[in-house]
């Protein structure tokens, strides 16, 4: 708290100097237009699922048309469920590595990113999960390890992994090789080498869910993560949460519980609103009883995924409560505010550079989604002359919008160089919000959209800002 203060007083200071320095400066003020467009944002909103590998003998292998087909109703995430049926006694094999590499690869080249979950066993309906069968210890640790080098080779299409692989389903209750305590209350020295294991596989960047709050609680205590220990890389600001029965009972069927087993709904729901701050949420509806239709409802939706800052949802399941959101008039709604929905209000920059080639810009944005974006994201201004070149400017400091919450106002200032040698003429000024990675930097697919009208460019990911700066002729 004490560095992010201090970056917000040295950034104040720094604007009443730029003030006092530009005030002979002539500025200009735009103003945005919102937009009620659902459109595909990433690591965002309702996802797709599919179980590519393998229940059984059968291989369902990822298809373009499929994905091209979700990405045209603008979702641009999958789960991916890969069930591991066939190797709970064994090592993985060359063809897991070569189908999980297909898979990737097209999942990057049609512009999504991918929930991640490897799980022994899918029962259907009619089928008792409680004998459902996962692998020993020693085996899914071998598997961690030998998927290690293919995680890290794509973490940059993986938008978070769910820690799988225990129990029916890969969701941490009913083991049969006990790798939790039993009746379903936690951790043991199995499932915590597993989980520690997995947070190793993985970039320190990228997150991992848990399906019950009260097991992160078990190792860190029952405070949330603070603003301080967001994005350091740790685990406890890695470990995130995934709700795969939201709104199926007073309790989410057991996700608000205690580790003694006791309904603590208020506790761990005012946990995950605080925790989910800095941290994913994501899952699915599993029921359309008459015990959820009390909770399933439009209302008490939008209010549960507001507190609990949800940033995506399966897309299919529950069929029954998706189909009640579409009848009640709330699904849109939903897919627009899932994750974060920045909108730009306004911003204010000089006609021209100041003396000593400094830019000023002031943006006001608001966040009107459930949450905020959890992953590593670029900032980017650049000036785009009358010819189209782009001339990208280096900032001296880059915000972040992982810290852009929807319950508070979104003010910056931003400071950028411009080139000494730049040639004189009129030059637009755009907003970009891309992937860090370098894959994906150029991608526009992978930049964030604001949901305003007339800004985006879809060809490169910029937001015109309609501002000009004017650059005068260098004097001999």
């Amino acid at each position: 708290m004490f560095k992010r203060t201090l970056i917000a007083l040295c950034a104040m200071l720094g604007l009443i100097t730029g003030l006092s320095a530009a005030s002979a400066q002539t500025y200009n003020t735009a103003t945005y237009q919102p937009s009620d467009a659902n459109f595909a944002n990433p690591e965002r909103g309702f996802y797709i699922q599919r179980a590519p590998l393998w229940r059984e003998s059968e291989r369902l292998a990822l298809e373009a048309a499929d994905l091209e087909a979700a990405r045209a109703q603008g979702i641009s995430l999958l789960r991916a469920y890969y069930v591991l049926e066939r190797y709970r006694d064994r090592p993985l094999d060359a063809s897991v590595f070569e189908a999980l590499e297909a898979d990737l690869n097209l999942l990057r080249a049609h512009g999504f990113k991918v929930i991640l979950r490897f799980a022994y066993n899918f029962p259907l309906d009619g089928e008792d999960y409680r004998a459902s069968v996962d692998a020993p210890v020693n085996v899914v640790l071998k598997h961690i390890q030998q998927l290690k080098p293919i995680l890290r080779a794509h973490a940059d299409i993986i938008a978070h992994m769910e820690a799988g692989f225990i129990g029916a389903w890969g969701e941490w209750h009913s083991s049969a090789n006990q790798l939790i305590d039993h009746p379903e209350r936690g951790f043991n020295a199995s499932s915590r080498a597993i989980l520690f294991a997995l947070l190793d596989a993985l970039p320190q960047k990228r997150m991992i869910a848990l399906r019950y709050p009260f097991m992160k609680q078990q190792l860190f205590g029952a405070s949330p993560l603070t603003e301080a220990q967001a994005f350091t890389g740790s685990p406890q600001a890695r470990l995130a949460a995934h709700d795969d029965c939201f709104l199926a009972s007073a309790t989410n069927w057991g996700t608000y519980l205690n580790a003694a087993g006791e309904p603590d709904i208020d506790g761990i729901k005012a946990y995950l609103h605080a925790d989910n701050r800095y941290l994913v949420q994501s899952g699915e509806t599993c029921n359309n009883d008459s015990e959820a239709l009390l909770f399933t409802g439009c209302s008490n939706a939008l209010s549960e995924l507001a507190y609990m800052r949800w940033s995506s949802l399966h897309l299919d399941y529950h069929p029954a409560v998706i189909e009640r959101w579409q009848r009640e008039g709330c699904f849109e709604s939903i897919a627009r505010r899932l994750g974060y929905r920045l909108r730009l209000i306004e911003a204010r920059a000089p006609q021209t550079p100041s003396s000593d080639g400094s830019l000023a810009l002031w943006l006001s944005l608001i966040n009107e989604g459930f949450a905020s974006p959890y992953n590593p994201r670029g900032f980017e201004i650049a000036l785009r002359s009358s010819a189209g070149d782009l001339h990208p400017l280096k900032l001296e400091a880059t915000p972040d919008p992982r810290f852009w919450l929807p319950d508070q106002p979104i003010a910056l200032m931003v400071r950028a160089r411009v080139p000494p040698d730049l040639a004189a003429g009129r030059y637009e000024l755009l907003l970009r919000l891309p992937d860090p990675e370098p894959r994906l930097a150029n991608d526009p697919r992978y930049a964030i959209r604001l949901a305003n009208q007339g800004l985006w460019e879809a060809q490169t990911g910029y937001h015109a800002l309609g501002l000009w700066l004017e650059i005068a002729t260098q004097s001999p």
